[in-house]
C-alpha cells in the first residue's frame, strides 16, 4: 500500500476539522449580520409574571348583621335600667352596594408562589333598620364607606392566581333614631375590625387582570353619641359583621 507523506496527512485533518466546523457556523448565521443577530442576542422564552404594582377598581354587594344596645348609665344591682337596655336594643340586616378602587403590590416567587399587598377604599349604600322596643320606633343604620389593609398570599398558575387574604378594616357606620318617620336622633363613628378572604383573579393581557372575591368583616363595637338637634343625648353600643362579593379590574404596572 502506497504511504501518504505528511503534508496530504495535514491536509486531509484540516479539511475535516473545517467541515465539523459548518455546522456551528452555518447555526450562529442565523441569528447572524444577515438575520438580524447572534445565538446569544435570542430572546428567552416570555413567561408571565404577577410581580408588580398594580391599581383597580372593585363593585359588588355588601350584606351583613348590626346589633345596637342604649347606655342609660345604669348602676350595678339596677334590674330596672338593664331591662330597659335590653327592652330598646336592636338586630336587623343590612344590605347594599359597594363600589370603589385597591391599589397593591405583587411578588411572584420561583415556582409560583404570589404574596403582596393591597389597601382598598369603596363607598357603600348598604343600610337596614328594625324597631327599637316599640313599633312606632325605629332604629336605621348605614355604611357610609369601607376601607381595608390586606396581606395576600397564593398561588399562579400560568395567567391564573388563587389566593387568601387577611388584614385590617375600617367603616364609617351611622345610626338614626326615628318616631313615626321623623329622625330624632342622629350619630355616628368609624369602626375598626378585621377581615379575612379569597379570591381567583385572571391575567386577560399582560397588564389587565380580573377576579372574583369574597371577604368576611367582622368591627368591634363602638359607642355612637346620638343627637338631637346637636345636642347629645343617648350613647348606643354598636357593632356588626358583613359579608362582601365583589367583581374588580386591575391595570399592572
Amino acid at each position: 500500500m502506497p504511504k501518504v507523506n505528511s503534508s496530504i496527512r495535514v491536509a486531509i485533518v484540516a479539511g475535516v476539522l473545517a467541515a465539523a466546523a459548518v455546522g456551528p457556523a452555518q447555526a450562529a448565521d442565523l441569528w447572524g449580520p444577515d438575520h438580524g443577530g447572534s445565538i446569544k442576542d435570542a430572546p428567552p422564552p416570555y413567561v408571565f409574571s404577577w410581580t408588580g404594582f398594580y391599581i383597580g377598581a372593585q363593585a359588588g354587594l355588601l350584606t351583613g348583621d348590626t346589633q345596637g344596645k342604649p347606655r342609660f348609665g345604669c348602676f350595678a344591682g339596677d334590674a330596672l335600667c338593664f331591662a330597659a337596655e335590653q327592652f330598646f336594643s336592636t338586630d336587623y340586616d343590612m344590605t347594599g352596594g359597594l363600589y370603589g378602587g385597591q391599589i397593591g403590590y405583587n411578588f411572584q416567587w420561583p415556582g409560583g408562589a404570589v404574596v403582596g399587598i393591597e389597601g382598598s377604599f369603596a363607598g357603600s349604600t348598604a343600610n337596614g333598620d328594625g324597631p327599637s322596643g316599640v313599633g312606632l320606633l325605629v332604629s336605621e343604620r348605614d355604611v357610609d364607606w369601607l376601607a381595608t389593609l390586606t396581606g395576600r398570599a397564593g398561588y399562579a398558575f400560568g395567567r391564573s392566581l388563587v389566593y387568601v387574604k387577611g388584614g385590617v378594616a375600617w367603616a364609617d357606620i351611622n345610626t338614626d333614631v326615628r318616631v313615626g318617620g321623623i329622625h330624632i336622633l342622629s350619630g355616628g363613628e368609624t369602626h375598626l375590625g378585621w377581615t379575612v378572604g379569597v379570591g381567583y383573579e385572571h391575567a386577560i393581557t399582560d397588564r389587565v387582570t380580573a377576579r372574583l372575591e369574597y371577604a368576611h368583616i367582622d368591627f368591634d363595637s363602638e359607642d355612637h353619641t346620638l343627637k338631637l338637634g346637636g345636642f347629645p343625648l343617648l350613647r348606643s353600643e354598636v357593632e356588626a359583621e358583613f359579608d362582601s362579593l365583589t367583581l374588580g379590574i386591575n391595570y399592572k404596572f
